[in-house]
């Protein structure tokens, strides 16, 4: 027999053991910190627990308002994919039914899960198949795993480091600077970019899992480009969340030698994957990852209004206007704006 109950903090360390083990670090409490005290979301987040008390499975509900100020909840917002963290099938089932009734008794407009290796029966349940993302298995000899990428990609490692142009850098000190080149190319993109609160957070809350990859050119010592990678430990797996780089510089391969620079950090660190994170069907970043070699995964985005038409998240199609907008207006406009902003679009 379960129940659902809300998240207290009496169960942070059980939660995490769950989250750890069955999930990813994602899952965690730590990352709740880093949402709420960022966003000032409110947190929904429920345990499914058994008739001793022990927490059977975890719901990372975030609950915030989206672009027409309706209070809506996502399991998790600026993430790609949370599956739900359960340890049987009875408890996932339970879950997913305690989702739904949450959507009720918190008054949500709808509720909307990011699911890759887990999928929901039953109607309701509206679903965008747009999104994949790209893991790369790691092996403990670099050269198989560039062996995976296309010849035009193995070319473009071994050039840029034949060249030399680059070097790499695991100082979080550079964060400042690589915030700089991650708002300027967001903006290019048409994207709106979180404060850099956001991002110190990260080595603040999760320093164990967070690593902050950067990279130098040689001649200037300028920070050209880096990456955000979070380590998972109870998937092996090594996220990428966040990463720019200056546009100037790819004629040099810059983004070959950050990607294979996160390779190898991966390998070193006994992980077996590396997450490329999330890309839509077709782009311009769904075919660079392919080059990799990077297995394309289906993410199945699911949203439940209680068939109100309440309407789920919008699609970047019907944000083109915004899109094309952002990237026209000054950077100064854009700098602040995009920091109120990035909450309610609950990415």
């Amino acid at each position: 027999m379960f129940s659902c109950v809300g998240y207290t903090e009496s169960m942070k360390g059980e939660w995490d053991k769950l989250a750890l083990s069955k999930g990813t670090v994602y899952h965690t409490t730590s990352f709740r910190r880093v949402l709420i005290d960022s966003f000032g979301y409110q947190c929904g987040y429920h345990a499914v627990v058994d008739e001793q008390h022990r927490i059977r499975a975890i719901i990372p509900l975030i609950i915030g308002r989206n672009l027409g100020m309706k209070k809506v909840g996502v399991s998790i917002p600026f993430v790609n994919y949370s599956d739900i963290c359960a340890d049987d099938e009875e408890a996932f089932r339970f879950a997913v039914d305690s989702v739904l009734r949450l959507k009720e008794s918190l008054g949500l407009g709808y509720v909307e899960l990011r699911l890759k290796d887990q999928s929901l029966d039953g109607s309701g349940w509206s679903e965008n198949l747009h999104n994949h993302t790209f893991v790369l298995p790691l092996a403990e000899d670099e050269n198989q795993v560039l062996a995976l990428s296309s010849g035009s990609n193995r070319n473009h490692v071994r050039k840029v480091y034949k060249n030399d142009w680059f070097t790499v850098s695991f100082d979080a000190s550079h964060l400042d600077a690589f915030y700089k080149v991650y708002v300027r190319r967001m903006k290019q993109l048409g994207s709106p970019a979180p404060a850099i609160g956001y991002f110190k957070r990260f080595f603040e809350y999760m320093p164990d899992y967070s690593t902050l990859l950067t990279v130098l050119d040689k001649q200037t010592g300028a920070v050209v480009g880096g990456m955000l990678l979070l380590a998972s430990p109870g998937n092996s797996t090594l996220y990428y969340p966040y990463g720019a780089n200056l546009s100037e510089y790819n004629n040099k391969y810059l983004n070959n030698f950050m990607y294979w620079e996160a390779v190898r950090f991966g390998i070193r660190n006994g992980l077996r994957y590396l997450d490329l994170g999330r890309s839509q069907t077709g782009s311009g970043t769904y075919k660079y990852k392919e080059q990799w070699g990077a297995r394309a995964e289906q993410l199945r985005y699911l949203v439940y209004d209680g068939g109100r038409n309440a309407g789920g998240p919008p699609d970047k199609e019907s944000l083109g206007v915004f899109i094309n907008l952002w990237k026209a207006m000054p950077a100064f406009v854009t700098d602040t704006a995009g920091k109120a902003l990035i909450k309610y679009l609950l990415p």
